[in-house]
């Protein structure tokens, strides 16, 4: 298990002064990113080897809002590679130890120059040293979008060092359609293809009084992304 700290920046904020659902999933990307920098698979080196981590799905599970200032530590711990595929489990504890999330997430190797699947490497897993578990089995995201928006243009404040639209900003894409964001207990986002600069996202959604679906694709029908948000039983704090 890896450990990674950081505090709560007031941009992590939102208007009510708790942390905004895509600060989370920075944290935990983060994390990942790190962790693989310590392990000897910084971004540089990624490059070299014409390699990069794309994320697949996320499944986070939410509890109290976390509050500005306070120091999280974040877990986090690879326990399957198969093919190209990676699984890691995260957990965000406060200072003095309360699980405020845990996530699933699954993600694929990727050859930078084709955006092509790649076997993950026999010294890369050795070097992530991976074991653990799943912290619960991971859901996807299910419904239908039925009420749409106005496309809109990817910039180049969205694309990352990958080439494209960053996950936790297509997230944050997303949860603008969502009505009631202090209330989300879980997260599932699913990626199907990537959006680069030049591209246009047209969004689509259905709110209910349980959460909310929230699809993001081009103009022409390519799905980008899909998320659904499931509210808690009663208020967050």
């Amino acid at each position: 298990m890896y450990t990674y700290q950081t505090v709560v920046r007031y941009e992590d904020l939102d208007a009510q002064g708790r942390v905004k659902i895509p600060a989370v999933l920075n944290y935990l990307q983060n994390a990942a990113v790190i962790h693989a920098a310590d392990v000897g698979y910084d971004i540089d080196r990624m490059a070299e080897l014409d390699l990069c981590w794309v994320v697949l799905c996320w499944d986070v599970r939410l509890g109290r809002r976390i509050r500005w200032n306070e120091t999280l530590t974040v877990q986090t711990w690879p326990y399957s590679f198969y093919g190209s595929i990676g699984k890691r489990g995260f957990r965000i504890l406060s200072a003095g130890g309360e699980t405020l999330a845990e996530a699933d997430s699954w993600w694929a190797l990727l050859r930078q120059s084709d955006q092509t699947m790649a076997e993950v490497p026999a010294e890369m897993a050795e070097a992530f040293q991976v074991g653990g578990e799943a912290p619960f089995p991971l859901r996807r995201p299910r419904g239908k979008g039925r009420q749409t928006e106005e496309a809109f243009p990817v910039s180049r404040f969205d694309i990352d060092t990958n080439g494209h639209v960053n996950n936790s900003r297509f997230a944050e894409m997303a949860c603008s359609f969502v009505p009631d964001l202090s209330r989300v207990g879980e997260v599932m986002v699913e990626y199907k293809h990537s959006a680069h600069l030049g591209d246009h996202i047209a969004p689509s959604f259905v709110c209910s009084e349980e959460g909310a679906f929230v699809s993001l694709a081009s103009p022409e029908g390519l799905l980008y992304v899909k998320m659904q948000v499931s509210y808690k039983e009663e208020g967050g704090l």
